[in-house]
């Protein structure tokens, strides 16, 4: 009986963890799913050659879908794609060729892709460095963490849909003697990173694969940070890595009607300009926003790029009636003569305005 139970938990925890390993990817609407919608080259020897990768989608809708187009940023990048369609649960691919020779520097293009499933374009990315001359894996990676060479540590994601996931990849360097096994600690919730070969031999270069989950109840702009690990030694001493994205509402599942009914959000002003104040003056004033929608507003989340703001605002405004955004500005840390912008961002729940800026501007005297 205990060697049956043994066996069935057995199914039980690789069944979840296919079902976990079918999450991954992108997925676009109920219509695309992509495998990853990044690829990094790496390291390229400028005039070595032309270097090609692909991308691998699945039409995960009801019916058929077609590639209308998909359009290259320049003519060093060509692209060639399924011209039949694609049937309900089929894959298909996307092969972009780089000819690998515009000049020593980064690169970073993007690839707009038109399906007939889905009514926003799909953008995917291939990136690398081109060197015209041999550099140290030092040179290429400057950023250290110990033996952990990154060409930078600030990655941005972009906008996410609350509750997809989204990834991006990019190549870091062993850049000593020895095999160095790379771990995180201090993550984020929500943050995935994953390196590949891991341990990463002496002098050799990794993938790193980042993604970014969207839980209930994160909005907005967010940081994510996490501390690299190097042969079980925490790199404390250096800059965390820092992942930034936007989360905002899923509208991919909103029908024509839903969309046409939801909340829209009209402010009587997008901003407000204080007259000039000696520092140390608290800056008092308010924003007045109407729901001129059919659905209530939901306001999930107010942030501005200044903490010496504070904000108040109501969390919902039915359809048809008027709130308002409160605000204090604290100018005790500003400099005589500074002219002020603050930009304070809204995420909310309406279709044609998830993201709304407003601003406040002055000057201390």
């Amino acid at each position: 009986m205990k060697a049956l139970d043994y066996i069935l938990i057995f199914i039980i925890l690789t069944s979840f963890g296919t079902i976990c390993r079918a999450q991954t990817g992108e997925t676009f609407g109920n219509a695309v799913k992509f495998e990853n919608t990044v690829h990094d080259f790496g390291t390229l020897k400028l005039g070595s050659g032309e270097v090609e990768c692909s991308f691998t989608f699945q039409n995960i809708g009801d019916g058929p879908m077609a590639i209308y187009n998909v359009v290259s940023t320049c003519g060093c990048t060509t692209v060639d794609w399924p011209k039949e369609p694609i049937m309900p649960e089929g894959k298909g691919t996307i092969t972009i060729k780089y000819s690998n020779d515009e000049g020593p520097y980064p690169f970073d293009k993007t690839i707009t892709v038109y399906t007939s499933n889905y009514t926003r374009p799909i953008l995917l990315r291939v990136r690398g460095v081109c060197i015209d001359k041999e550099k140290s894996l030092k040179e290429i990676y400057p950023v250290a963490y110990g033996a952990l060479g990154m060409r930078k540590n600030e990655f941005s994601i972009g906008n996410i849909d609350r509750g997809k996931s989204k990834s991006d990849e990019t190549y870091v360097a062993n850049t000593s003697s020895s095999p160095a096994k790379i771990s995180f600690t201090s993550v984020t919730p929500g943050l995935e990173l994953s390196v590949s070969p891991n341990p990463i031999p002496a002098n050799s270069t990794a993938k790193l694969n980042i993604t970014v989950n969207t839980p209930e109840g994160m909005w907005g702009k967010n940081t994510m940070t996490a501390i690299p690990t190097v042969n079980g030694t925490a790199q404390k001493g250096e800059q965390p890595l820092t992942v930034k994205c936007f989360v905002k509402e899923d509208f991919s599942g909103w029908s024509r009607e839903e969309i046409s009914n939801a909340a829209l959000p009209i402010f009587k002003n997008s901003s407000y300009a204080f007259d000039p104040v000696a520092k140390g003056t608290v800056v008092k004033g308010s924003f007045s926003l109407k729901n001129q929608g059919r659905s209530t507003l939901k306001i999930y989340k107010v942030e501005a790029d200044s903490k010496d703001l504070d904000i108040s605002y109501p969390n919902e405004i039915g359809a048809g009636t008027s709130g308002s955004l409160d605000f204090t500005l604290d100018t005790s840390d500003r400099t005589p003569g500074e002219e002020i912008l603050v930009i304070v961002t809204l995420t909310t729940n309406s279709p044609k305005r998830p993201m709304i800026n407003i601003f406040i501007q002055g000057y201390i005297k």
